[in-house]
């Protein structure tokens, strides 16, 4: 249980420094986009404030047949907590992908349009790498794996309600891509 508490308040420690970190950087918006924005990021520290809440209950829930040894149980038994600890397992994953998503609403296009850029460009530069000295079966694999997170990131960027225009704009540094949050649509 001890362990639990632990993962639970490093969970919220990380979810406020990131939240802390979102204002910051955002505080800078003026008029009626960052009054939109500061609303936007409110409902999000909301929402996230929410999911800890549920995470917090799944994690202090007693869990069934404690103080018995798992040898001990019936077929039935072991079969009931496996089952239980399954669903709590599955409900908690639940609840930190929302948590995820809240977070990647805080840091706003712009920046996870960096952060993506970032993380690609070993990768690419290994893909350049693999064709100049002719390794076709490692270009290929490199080809797939960048090809496979691009597709999550676009992902991500739809489900927080970015076009592919918006993105193609940010990516350039263009029209609705300048100052972060532009390019998004509301929510």
């Amino acid at each position: 249980m001890k362990k639990n508490v632990v993962v639970l308040t490093i969970a919220v420690v990380l979810v406020l420094a990131v939240a802390w970190a979102a204002f910051g950087q955002a505080a800078g918006g003026g008029g009626q986009r960052g009054a939109a924005q500061r609303e936007a990021q409110m409902k999000a520290l909301a929402a996230i404030q929410e999911q800890v809440a549920k995470l917090k209950t799944l994690m202090e829930a007693p869990q069934g047949m404690q103080g018995r040894s798992f040898q001990d149980m019936s077929e039935e038994e072991r079969t009931k907590m496996r089952d239980e600890f399954t669903k709590r397992r599955d409900e908690q994953q639940k609840v930190f992908a929302s948590i995820d998503q809240e977070l990647a609403r805080l840091k706003g296009g712009r920046q996870l349009m960096t952060e993506h850029q970032q993380a690609m460009t070993p990768l690419k530069e290994l893909l350049a790498s693999a064709k100049k000295e002719n390794a076709k079966e490692t270009a290929g694999m490199l080809e797939k794996l960048i090809a496979d997170r691009q597709k999550q990131f676009d992902e991500k960027m739809a489900a927080m309600g970015y076009t592919p225009d918006q993105l193609e704009r940010m990516m350039q540094g263009g029209p609705g891509g300048q100052g972060g949050q532009r390019g998004q649509k509301k929510q």
